[in-house]
């Protein structure tokens, strides 16, 4: 059975994909970053890598978990057998961003975590009834990892060689609402593709995985059973 690996992001936990394991017929595989050691990108993905013995699997990260993802398909090529990148960008934080990434460091230091995610909350879900939900998720985060993970996405490379050079088919899903990583992100990501489909989820903000699963979920059902079946006569065929 093929596994798909879903990787969260920050400040979250395994807990924001707990809609995607509605997705019939494949091996769910959930890391929790929050248990892996170091502060670098690859050290991230190492961890991630160790989660799974599979030779190849579906390689599926949101946010943070895209960078790492992404950090996989660079590392480990032959462990992706596709991508599906959620609410992420392939290019480096620029010098304001990594300023507030630095910021947020010392405030979570200074003031505590809870001012980080109160900030956050509004920009990852949109939808009020689902915000409660994903409030719990984002403040279960222990600062000293959410520490790790502000200084692993303020180094993390550049990956638009590595999106530009994949062989693997990718799925790039955004909510139109998303003010982190917004639209033209994806698009761009998509654009530097040889075999990539993007999916704009509407009414969704960051987590659109999590605020609007059914229109997720229906996207990566049909997309895994075109693009995984396809690898399967193509293999036949060598």
């Amino acid at each position: 059975m093929t596994s798909i690996v879903w990787i969260h992001g920050y400040p979250h936990s395994p807990e924001i994909f707990e809609p995607q394991l509605a997705i019939k017929g494949y091996e769910h595989i959930r890391p929790d970053l929050r248990d892996a050691r170091g502060n670098t990108m690859r050290e991230f993905a190492d961890y991630v890598l160790s989660k799974f013995d599979d030779e190849r699997a579906v390689i599926a990260g949101v946010s943070m978990g895209g960078y790492i993802a992404m950090q996989i398909l660079r590392d480990a090529p032959q462990r992706v057998a596709a991508l599906i990148l959620m609410s992420t960008r392939e290019t480096p934080d620029d010098e304001a961003g990594r300023a507030s990434r630095m910021q947020a460091i010392d405030t979570i230091r200074t003031r505590g975590p809870k001012v980080v995610t109160d900030a956050l909350l509004p920009k990852m879900i949109v939808s009020e009834s689902v915000q409660e939900r994903g409030r719990k998720i984002l403040e279960a985060a222990k600062p000293e990892w959410m520490i790790a993970a502000l200084q692993a996405m303020a180094d993390r490379p550049d990956s638009t060689d590595t999106l530009r050079n994949a062989n693997v088919p990718a799925l790039i899903v955004v909510g139109d609402k998303d003010p982190i990583t917004p639209p033209r992100d994806s698009e761009r990501m998509a654009a530097l593709m040889r075999d990539a489909e993007l999916a704009p989820i509407a009414n969704a903000s960051h987590l659109a995985n999590y605020e609007r699963p059914d229109q997720v979920n229906h996207i990566i059902e049909a997309w895994l059973a075109r693009k995984l079946s396809a690898h399967a006569r193509v293999s036949a065929t060598r």
